[in-house]
């Protein structure tokens, strides 16, 4: 039927009872993905500075928000098919928009960075610069086993979430990433259900969700900030942005995703050279797409590996934050300066590579929560260290990758909890009471 033979069966009356009932139904949908677009996109933090508790409880919420809003958008069609109540560019915008907003904070967070945990791609260090450029940088950890694994910024820029391997003990080991902070960090999980995965990213860092409970929380700090709530009878998820004291976080056991696995930063070509028994990390689905068995999801994949190489090269080159949702910007530093930010205990401290390489030797003493540190630049190696020292008297030599001192010796202990190569400013918004390039 026509839509003039359409509006004719109607009365006045009726039509504006149709009308408005599309109004209303078009608006329920449109806002119900709004909100999950909101809060659960990424694209949306390019304008919009997002309430950390809004985003972890529209998390929680998300299906119900989802099922809401689409029943909204089914009433919709309905009525505007059976009435040709409004001309059909209303109808197309409404339902565009809400097909927008959904598929970008509902659908596409599930699928733009499928995590590898299970099925981590990993090709030897002899193989690796057949695939990749030797000059491009590398994270860097080692298993107990003492085999050397790198993951490439560009390989594991899309996954966010990649399993290393496991422990003696059969726990599982993981690196996490963040391209906007610019950091690899490697965790031991506590537990053998949990599963963490990328959910979207606040204030410039990613947000980690255990698979298996749904607790969420910040990969800077390790903590899943769901249970910490629970422990310390909290309201809102502003109670959980800030790591807490050693002393605070040993009466909340549980609350940590894991132990924090030393990593540090070099260049491939190094690594390979360096540790030729070593092992590299793959990103299957940007190097070996479906092509034309699966178009639809190669086509897909290059996009996604567009706008995420394309916002990590903007975050690198601009002097501010990308997604402007940092409240504060250290002045201490240049934002975007690449720090080895660590902690021992409740002493944070922030080097940067210049600050190292610019002192005798390339070493640097000093001491961090009562222990004596050294930070060591390896021209060699082309990577900077960050060692626990048993003696106090200062080290005046090299120490190089392998943790030798002038290359001699029993070798030191990385402190596990450096952040290799992190931006300044969002370093800084996590842990404020950093110390810059202390000199003893």
């Amino acid at each position: 039927m026509s839509t003039l033979k359409l509006k004719a069966a109607f009365s006045a009356s009726q039509m504006r009872n149709y009308r408005l009932a599309f109004g209303l139904t078009g608006a329920a949908a449109v806002g119900g993905s709004a909100w999950l677009f909101r809060d659960l996109a990424d694209l949306s933090q390019w304008w919009l500075k997002t309430d950390r508790h809004d985003v972890f409880e529209t998390f929680r919420n998300r299906h119900k928000i989802a099922v809401g809003s689409t029943a909204a958008a089914v009433v919709n069609s309905a009525i505007f098919f059976k009435t040709r109540c409004v001309p059909m560019p209303a109808y197309a915008a409404i339902n565009g928009t809400y097909l927008f907003m959904l598929f970008s904070g509902y659908i596409n967070p599930e699928i733009m960075m499928r995590p590898r945990n299970h099925n981590a791609l990993y090709v030897p260090s002899s193989d690796a610069l057949n695939l990749l450029k030797r000059e491009e940088t590398v994270i860097v950890t080692k298993m107990e086993n003492g085999n050397h694994k790198a993951f490439p910024d560009s390989q594991v820029l899309r996954p966010h979430v990649a399993q290393i391997g496991k422990t003696d003990d059969d726990k599982q080991v993981i690196m996490t990433y963040c391209g906007l902070t610019n950091l690899g960090m490697a965790f031991e999980i506590h537990q053998k259900d949990v599963e963490l995965v990328p959910l979207t990213q606040l204030e410039n860092n990613l947000i980690l969700m255990d698979k298996s409970s749904g607790h969420v929380g910040q990969q800077i700090n390790g903590i899943d900030e769901t249970a910490m709530l629970e422990m310390i009878g909290g309201k809102t998820y502003q109670e959980t942005k800030r790591r807490r004291t050693d002393e605070e976080m040993s009466k909340l056991k549980g609350s940590e995703f894991g132990k924090e696995i030393p990593t540090w930063r070099m260049k491939l070509g190094d690594f390979v050279r360096t540790y030729p028994e070593g092992e590299v990390f793959i990103n299957d689905y940007k190097m070996f797409p479906a092509g034309i068995m699966r178009p639809v999801k190669t086509v897909y994949d290059k996009l996604m590996d567009y706008i995420f190489e394309f916002s990590v090269y903007l975050q690198a080159t601009n002097p501010n934050p990308v997604f402007p949702t940092l409240e504060n910007i250290d002045p201490r530093l240049p934002p975007k300066e690449q720090v080895f930010g660590f902690n021992v205990g409740d002493d944070y401290v922030a080097i940067t590579e210049n600050f190292v390489r610019d002192s005798s030797n390339g070493v640097r003493n000093m001491t961090v929560g009562g222990e004596h540190i050294v930070a060591s630049y390896d021209k060699d190696h082309g990577s900077l260290g960050i060692w626990k020292c048993p003696s106090t008297k200062p080290v005046k030599q090299t120490v190089d990758i392998h943790g030798h001192i002038n290359g001699k010796g029993q070798p030191l202990e990385r402190v596990s909890t450096v952040k290799a190569g992190a931006f300044w400013c969002v370093f800084a918004t996590f842990f404020p009471q950093t110390s810059v390039n202390p000199e003893n």
